[in-house]
């Protein structure tokens, strides 16, 4: 974990007005990796949702197909598990997310040319900045049915994902582009 919380400082010391995006991006980038191989889950199944500067919206960061193409929803969307951790500050886990009705956005997602497979389970964790909740970050395992998307998320992930927050969101909130 040092060696990553090293290289996201690295990042953000490199970050001037002329090369902020891109620094933003590296970040991210860096953090999703960093993720999918602590969780063993595919880069597209992490998920980086952060409040725009109105704070009316939420809007992926992650995965970078929905980043770039602007993926946003209502922070009102009462249906949405990230809306619902964003405004109870309380991390949630769900192994049976193909039976709650949730926003299916993210589904979308394809990792390879196949049909995308649908979310089975997920982790998401409220992101935190100076006392305020300024997004949140889901961890998803996806597969045609429960088995095949891998192991139940369990606290100790929760635990996991919450312990690593600090070593990337100051220097992602300092780099974020005012286009978000």
């Amino acid at each position: 974990m040092e060696d990553f919380k090293s290289l996201i400082i690295s990042l953000e010391a490199q970050c001037t007005d002329e090369h902020q995006k891109d620094i933003f991006e590296n970040i991210v980038d860096k953090t999703c990796e960093y993720l999918a191989d602590l969780f063993e889950v595919d880069q597209t199944e992490v998920a980086i949702i952060i409040l725009t500067n109105n704070e009316k919206f939420l809007r992926f960061i992650a995965p970078k197909k929905l980043y770039k193409g602007g993926a946003t929803f209502p922070l009102s969307k009462r249906e949405s598990l990230s809306t619902k951790v964003m405004l109870t500050k309380k991390s949630d886990i769900k192994n049976d997310v193909i039976n709650i009705k949730h926003l299916s956005i993210y589904e979308q997602v394809k990792t390879s040319e196949e049909k995308p497979k649908p979310i089975q389970k997920m982790l998401t964790v409220p992101l935190i900045h100076e006392d305020k909740a300024v997004g949140v970050i889901q961890i998803s395992r996806k597969g045609l049915s429960p088995n095949e998307a891998g192991q139940d998320f369990s606290e100790a992930d929760v635990q996991k994902l919450l312990s690593l927050v600090p070593s990337f969101l100051p220097s992602l909130i300092k780099t974020k582009p005012h286009s978000i």
